[in-house]
C-alpha cells in the first residue's frame, strides 16, 4: 500500500506537477477538442519534440503559443527543473491557457503576452525558441524573430514548424525558400530541415544564429 501511495507523487514531480493534483501524463497531454485532437494526428508531439531536441531542465519558449495545446506538451517535456515561456499576443487564448495550466498545476509554465514585433522574453535564457503552427500568422516575422535572438543563449536554436501548403489563409510567405530568407535575414543561419512528417504536409525547420551578426 505504501508503494501505491508513493508512485503518484513520483509521477507528478516527473511531469512538473505538483503534489496533491491527482492527474497522469495521459491527463495533461490528453487533447482538448477534436481540432487538437486533429492537429496532434497530423504534427505527433512527442516526434516533433524528439526532432527539435527538447529535453528535460532545458528553457524553451514557445511563441504562438495560443491555448496551450504544444505548451503542455513542453511542460511535461522539460519537467520540474525545466521552464517554458508561452507567448502570444491573443489575450484570451493566453487566459485559457492560464487556466489549462492552473488545472494540472503546471508550475514551470510562465504566460507572456507579447505584440506583434517583440515576444518579450527574457534575456540570453533560452536553450530553444519554438514555433509550431503559428508563422503564417505573423504580420512580421523578420521583425518578431530579431528580437527572440536576444532571449537565446548563445548555442539556443530556433525550431520552427510549419505546414507546406497553407489552406486557411491566402498569404503565400511560407514556402520553405521565404522562410529560410526571412530568418536569415533575422540573423539565423539553416541547420537543417527535417521532412519526416512532409505526408502530413508539414516541415520543421532547425536553425542556429548566425554568429557573424550582432545581438
Amino acid at each position: 500500500m505504501r508503494t501505491i501511495r508513493i508512485l503518484p507523487l513520483v509521477l507528478l514531480a516527473v511531469i512538473g506537477l505538483s503534489p496533491g493534483m491527482a492527474a497522469s501524463q495521459a491527463d495533461v497531454l490528453t487533447p482538448e477538442n477534436d481540432n487538437e485532437a486533429r492537429l496532434n494526428r497530423l504534427q505527433p508531439p512527442d516526434k516533433v519534440l524528439d526532432a527539435i531536441g527538447v529535453r528535460p531542465g532545458m528553457t524553451v519558449a514557445e511563441i504562438g503559443a495560443g491555448r496551450g495545446r504544444y505548451a503542455v506538451q513542453l511542460a511535461v517535456r522539460v519537467g520540474p527543473t525545466g521552464r517554458v515561456y508561452a507567448e502570444d499576443i491573443d489575450e484570451a487564448a493566453l487566459d485559457h491557457l492560464r487556466q489549462r495550466c492552473r488545472r494540472w498545476r503546471l508550475e514551470n509554465v510562465e504566460v507572456v503576452r507579447g505584440d506583434v514585433a517583440d515576444p518579450k522574453l527574457p534575456p540570453a535564457e533560452l536553450d530553444l525558441v519554438f514555433i509550431i503552427s503559428s508563422y503564417h500568422h505573423f504580420d512580421d516575422p523578420v521583425a518578431l524573430l530579431r528580437r527572440a535572438r536576444a532571449a537565446l543563449k548563445p548555442a539556443g536554436r530556433l525550431a520552427i514548424g510549419e505546414w507546406i501548403t497553407i489552406r486557411e489563409t491566402d498569404r503565400h510567405e511560407t514556402t520553405s525558400e521565404n522562410i529560410i530568407k526571412q530568418m536569415e535575414t533575422a540573423g539565423y543561419v539553416l541547420e537543417r530541415m527535417d521532412t519526416f512528417l512532409k505526408v502530413n504536409n508539414f516541415l520543421i525547420y532547425i536553425f542556429r544564429m548566425d554568429g557573424s551578426r550582432g545581438g
